[in-house]
């Protein structure tokens, strides 16, 4: 599947550091890898399904690296990354349909990856690169809090119109967990808008009278937002404002980053299968709402 989703390619460079810099298999860097072939997504195109041939150019998984986090300097009217057709939250299909609209999140997940690469560039004697990471990282860092920061959390996007998407302000989908774990994970966010943001995130989205931690909150219904297909989902199903698990660790990570080991815990013994089972009620809720 090809799509415009900004994401996805992101991952590489990420894996690759959290492995090469855990074990200092810097050998894996120089594997010659062939690419796949297939024409690129039209720009009115959401995206396309095909069986990808075998590229005849290769290049090390260094270079393939290098490759995806240049792919991903791409950037909006208020200096942070294109959300294309959706980022981790591929649901948000629409937010940047015509080309403009910007993600938050990515902001975050996005400097967290350069963060780590320019470690592993400066290994490997790729001081240029290093720097160029830098660079694009300080200057990222000064564009979320500057456009990012909505008063008591982090904004979660910018449609194409250059309105946002999770605020205060908005109808629905006022805050998204996910910016603000990030905000936390990444170390990109200032240290005590971070925490603000978390403490919303414990007030806004962790139900505790149903054990669930939600994604999003109010989820999309009636409103004339029209983030994508996630407004297909009925509200508080998936990720309209559900529990979406990977999410919720996330949020449980950031706590454990905050240093805050009682709600890190808390939050992570609503997500444990063993603590679901603890009671039958409890366990068909979850199932109904997963």
């Amino acid at each position: 599947m090809r799509t415009h989703c900004s994401d996805d390619y992101l991952w590489l460079p990420l894996a690759t550091c959290r492995y090469t810099l855990g074990t200092g298999d810097t050998g894996v860097l120089d594997e010659v890898i062939p690419f796949l072939d297939r024409r690129a997504v039209h720009a009115e195109e959401d995206s396309y399904y095909d069986l990808p041939r075998r590229s005849a150019e290769a290049d090390t998984l260094y270079a393939h690296c290098t490759r995806a986090i240049l792919h991903g300097f791409r950037f909006g009217s208020h200096g942070l990354p294109l959300i294309g057709s959706g980022d981790w939250n591929d649901g948000m299909n629409c937010v940047g349909a015509q080309g403009r609209g910007e993600s938050v999140w990515l902001g975050f997940f996005l400097y967290e990856v350069i963060e780590r690469f320019t470690e592993l560039a400066r290994r490997r004697g790729d001081l240029a690169f290093a720097e160029r990471c830098q660079s694009e990282a300080a200057e990222l860092r000064r564009n979320i809090e500057a456009s990012g920061w909505d008063g008591q959390w982090y904004r979660r996007a910018y449609f194409d119109d250059g309105s946002p998407l999770g605020s205060a302000s908005s109808p629905e989908c006022q805050i998204d967990s996910i910016a603000q774990s990030w905000s936390v994970l990444s170390r990109a966010g200032d240290p005590e808008r971070s925490r603000l943001a978390m403490d919303a995130v414990d007030q806004r989205l962790v139900c505790r009278e149903h054990s669930l931690i939600q994604l999003l909150d109010p989820p999309f219904d009636k409103s004339n937002l029209d983030p994508g297909y996630i407004k297909g989902y009925v509200p508080g199903v998936r990720e309209n404002g559900g529990q979406y698990t990977h999410a919720a660790v996330w949020a449980a990570m950031a706590f454990a980053a905050l240093g805050d080991a009682r709600r890190a815990w808390e939050l992570l013994a609503i997500l444990l299968p063993v603590s679901l089972n603890s009671r039958r009620p409890r366990c068909a809720r979850c199932r109904r709402t997963s």
